[in-house]
């Protein structure tokens, strides 16, 4: 094999690879808040993808406020009848 066939096949290869990334890449910078070019970063052959990766590592995440813990039915019911009892009573 010749140079430019190996080069061509390892184009292809890396352009199909880039092809089945962007799509995920592109949903994860739109659900965390980050800009949405970075995807971009993956279409450079070899450093793309570091350098994708090390953008969503170093680059801090906006912060979403915690989850309320997770009750049984019963707890819930529970603690928001001693929450209406206690306010009945004030």
């Amino acid at each position: 094999m010749d140079l430019g066939t190996d080069l061509v096949n390892s184009l292809m290869i890396h352009l199909g690879i880039t092809a089945l990334l962007l799509w995920p890449a592109h949903r994860l910078v739109i659900r965390a808040g980050l800009p949405r070019r970075w995807p971009l970063w993956l279409a450079l052959p070899l450093l793309g993808p570091v350098i994708f990766l090390v953008l969503l590592a170093r680059t801090p995440w906006p912060v979403l406020p915690a989850r309320p813990p997770k009750m049984h039915p019963r707890e819930r019911l529970k603690r928001e009848r001693a929450a209406a009892q206690a306010a009945a009573s004030e």
